[in-house]
């Protein structure tokens, strides 16, 4: 009897949880770039929130890595990295957010002042005891969540195709594969 080696094919949820987690990760990376000159933007001397940002950064390439070895059909692997990369990265945004706050409050800030750019002229401001609640509603959480989201779905996908084993009930229902040399 012959064992066929069925090839492996790209699943679509394995697809769509690798595209997602893709696209979160490089989101974590513009969130850990913004994150990172946000305390000099606001004139806030503080190494807390760089040092954070940058774990973050670090963070955010190996779950670019995981995002790709879900694309690869590595699920478990992939979907498992996402997970904690994405409970990672709301861990990670809370410590900023907090530090961040703590840094305004010993500069005696009211409000960070934010200019995004030369042609919105108009600040943003976000007063201080609003700073974590802020910078957790708006770029950590659902960042956060799409991580886990991806993870999820490849975890799924890996449980759903896991071999199973069907015992056969009668020897008339085996076939027996010959192959003829000619």
């Amino acid at each position: 009897m012959a064992k066929v080696n069925p090839v492996r094919v790209a699943h679509p949820r394995s697809l769509l949880a690798g595209g997602l987690g893709v696209f979160s990760s490089l989101l974590t990376i513009g969130w850990a770039l913004f994150g990172y000159n946000l305390p000099t933007a606001a004139n806030l001397a503080s190494s807390q929130p760089d040092n954070l940002m940058l774990a973050q950064f670090g963070v955010a390439f190996l779950v670019l890595i995981g995002s790709g070895l879900m694309l690869a059909r590595y699920t478990r692997l992939g979907g498992a990295i996402n997970i904690l990369g994405g409970l990672t990265t709301f861990s990670i945004g809370l410590l900023y957010a907090r530090s961040l706050e703590q840094a305004a409050r010993a500069a005696s800030l009211q409000g960070l002042s934010l200019h995004f750019s030369q042609f919105y002229t108009a600040p943003l401001v976000i007063p201080v005891d609003r700073l974590v609640a802020t910078l957790l509603v708006m770029p950590v959480f659902p960042i956060a969540t799409l991580l886990v989201i991806s993870g999820l779905g490849a975890l799924a996908t890996y449980r759903m195709h896991r071999p199973h084993s069907i015992a056969l009930s009668t020897p008339q229902q085996q076939v027996s594969v010959q192959t003829a040399n000619k």
